[in-house]
């Protein structure tokens, strides 16, 4: 695995836009197990929420072993309000002493997953290896990843949002558009 970079180099641009829809999701899930299986058996599986426990709850499901969240994040309500991922929900103590698949939906630098790994070791994890549903070509790669796009990927799971009884494009990827 790569080592996290700075956070100047979480800046980046997107060469198109990619909308993955719910088969495209359930078509790389099945990809990443795939490639995680070829030289891992984890026994447990953590997602980091909100957006890798989509992938984390397909794959733990798919490989028969138990799933717990965790979160680290730099947001509150989806708003960045810190610099640094705070620790919001830590990791469980039942990870002591298992092989832990950790679960992100996307990798720019390994911040956010460095962080939760260092979290899963202070409970006693015997091993963590790390998995992102996504990664662009610059990014800080973790051992596994479904897909590789500099494309701006609008997750099915968050590519709309129910504003005053409206359904609209999330504003992130809104603010996305107009930078393409």
């Amino acid at each position: 695995m790569s080592k996290p970079e700075d956070s100047a180099s979480y800046s980046h641009r997107h060469t198109g836009v990619l909308d993955l829809g719910w088969d495209g999701f359930g078509q790389l899930c099945k990809l990443l197990v795939e490639k995680i299986t070829d030289d891992y058996q984890p026994e447990v599986v953590v997602g980091i929420a909100k957006g890798g426990g989509l992938p984390a709850v397909v794959i733990s499901s798919a490989l028969y072993v138990n799933f717990f969240p965790i979160k680290l994040s730099s947001r509150e309500n989806e708003m960045v309000v810190r610099e640094i991922p705070e620790v919001l929900v830590p990791p469980t103590a039942n990870l002591r002493g298992k092989k832990v698949l950790l679960v992100d939906d996307i990798c720019i630098t390994m911040r956010t997953l460095t962080l939760a790994r260092t979290e899963i070791e202070r409970k006693g994890a015997a091993e963590v290896r790390c998995a992102s549903f996504a990664v662009h070509e610059h990014s800080v790669k973790p051992e596994w990843y479904a897909l590789n796009t500099d494309d701006l990927i609008l997750f099915p799971w968050d590519k709309e949002v129910y504003v005053d009884g409206v359904w609209k494009l999330n504003r992130e990827y809104e603010e996305e558009f107009r930078n393409l």
